[in-house]
């Protein structure tokens, strides 16, 4: 628009261009709002349909579990009960970090050496099982968040 006008006219009589300008743009902000809220509802209903079209290839996904919900944890839950659903379950978490420890006592452990050792990527979930155990007096903890198997440790369980 501007480009198109010459500047004696501008010059001329500024307020009536900034008032002019200034609907102008009025009109073009409420524009573009209803062109996002068409672009919006557009995405949701690709995504909708993306996840439609992945369920028909794939099936219908399991019902998620919460991030700090650990299978391990609902062993220990299950341990007097026979396991989970009436199944067998494998050993806790904490009986797999004393067994591994227990291995070499003198050995002084970080959480992320224990994590690489059990193959067990659940840093926090880990960390927890090790400042519990370390309260039980299973694991003695050194300064610089290092651990190691207690001499008189005995199996909490």
């Amino acid at each position: 628009m501007i480009e198109n006008l010459p500047w004696e006219e501008y010059a001329a009589d500024p307020d009536k261009y900034v008032k002019m300008l200034e609907d102008k743009e009025g009109e073009t902000q409420r524009d573009l709002y209803k062109v996002r809220q068409e672009l919006r509802l557009v995405r949701q209903i690709k995504k909708q349909k993306d996840t439609a079209e992945e369920w028909r290839r794939h099936g219908v996904p399991d019902q998620r579990r919460p991030d700090d919900f650990d299978a391990s944890d609902e062993d220990e839950s299950a341990h007097d009960t026979g396991g989970v659903n009436g199944h067998q379950t494998g050993p806790t978490r904490k009986v797999r970090i004393l067994d591994l420890m227990a291995q070499d006592p003198k050995r002084i452990w970080k959480v992320n050496d224990v994590s690489l050792a059990l193959n067990d990527r659940k840093i926090k979930s880990l960390r927890v099982a090790m400042d519990e155990l370390v309260r039980a007096g299973s694991l003695t903890k050194h300064p610089g968040a290092n651990y190691q198997f207690s001499a008189v440790s005995q199996l909490p369980f």
